[in-house]
């Protein structure tokens, strides 16, 4: 073979190995990044924003002293319970002071002070009237309806109810914190039945705080020295729990208030680590904030959490004497998968070396 043919066959060889060679290198590298990302996605985290305070301590209109709750109706006006002012407040949702009831005593539309207040589907309002042992029921400007209870253990009889929550039934639900125990009743304070007792298995209570109602009806119950979340249907029959002491995520430290967001999410103001936490239905735990302080979006012990029907979270700081408001939103960040880059890597070594 002459000189000119040998070389015309080198280059025929090396070029059909390139040929062969820059596809492979191609789908390599193709490989290597469909797997990358396939490793690597983007993880969803809720982002709480603050929005706006109010409240500062004192006994005039629009101030606090040491707020225990908050529920929002459906016109989104916003109900404070001013606890150690024995007295309801009203604002709309940008804090502007609308008005209120209440003065210290035991007669009718008196306090001696307000723990929980609840809100049913007609906008009446309902206040645990704690030292007193009785629930009041008022229309949303503050007029006398009702009340039921007096101290004792019996059926509708309570020892410091803590607070309220009605169904879409206007079924009302107490937590009767002293009894270690949940009582329902109808809207017109008909006993209906109850469940607890003092303990830590399934179902007990020790003192139980906060209780909120889903949209189906079950009942979640701020089980406070015993640091856990419990669920129950509308009736007490127990169906799960979450919860354990601590300051990790998902912890608890003496839970206070519980509510329900339109999702059917659960978020818990957890007392002593100064935040809020939130959870699916299930427990699982989906995100918190807060830190103890005075600042935007601190708290100091916060007792009580409400959500209205466009997701913004309202919040009882109570030892800072205000209400703060939030409004939730998604945020990401990519999260890797090791494992998944590790075999990418690899087989894209494999896929390049065929060559």
């Amino acid at each position: 073979m002459g000189l000119s043919k040998r070389v015309r066959s080198e280059k025929s060889k090396t070029g059909s190995k390139l040929a062969r060679s820059v596809p492979i290198k191609i789908i390599g590298i193709i490989l290597l990044f469909s797997l990358l990302f396939v490793g690597t996605a983007l993880a969803h985290a809720d982002n709480f924003t603050f929005v706006l305070k109010w409240g500062t301590q004192g006994t005039g209109s629009g101030q606090l002293d040491h707020p225990y709750d908050v529920v929002v109706d459906s016109g989104g006006t916003v109900y404070v319970a001013d606890t150690y002012n024995h007295r309801i407040q009203k604002f709309t949702s940008n804090g502007v002071f609308l008005g209120g009831w209440g003065t210290c005593g035991t007669g009718k539309g008196q306090f001696n002070y307000t723990m929980g207040v609840g809100v049913d589907g007609e906008d009446n309002i309902y206040v645990a009237d704690a030292c007193n042992d009785r629930v009041q029921k008022f229309t949303n400007t503050g007029t006398f309806l009702g009340t039921w209870g007096s101290s004792g253990t019996g059926n509708g009889q309570f020892h410091y109810p803590y607070d309220i929550a009605v169904d879409s039934s206007g079924n009302v639900y107490v937590t009767d914190s002293g009894n270690h125990r949940v009582q329902k009743f109808s809207k017109t304070g008909a006993f209906i039945t109850k469940w607890g007792g003092y303990g830590s298995d399934d179902g007990q209570f020790k003192y139980p705080h906060g209780i909120a109602i889903d949209d189906v009806g079950n009942v979640y119950v701020a089980d406070y020295y015993n640091h856990r979340i419990q669920k129950f249907t509308g009736d007490g029959a127990y169906l799960t729990q979450w919860g354990s002491y601590g300051a990790g995520d998902g912890q608890l430290n003496t839970p206070k208030g519980v509510t329900v967001d339109g999702a059917g999410n659960i978020y818990v103001a957890d007392y002593h680590n100064n935040r809020i936490q939130k959870f699916t239905n299930t427990g699982t735990f989906i995100g918190t904030w807060g830190t103890k302080g005075e600042g935007n979006g601190q708290f100091s012990t916060p007792k009580g959490v409400t959500v209205d029907t466009s997701g913004n979270i309202y919040i009882a700081d109570t030892g800072n004497s205000r209400v703060q408001k939030f409004q939730v939103g998604p945020s990401y960040r990519f999260a890797t998968n090791s494992a998944a880059v590790i075999i990418a890597i690899a087989l894209a070594a494999v896929t390049l070396k065929k060559r």
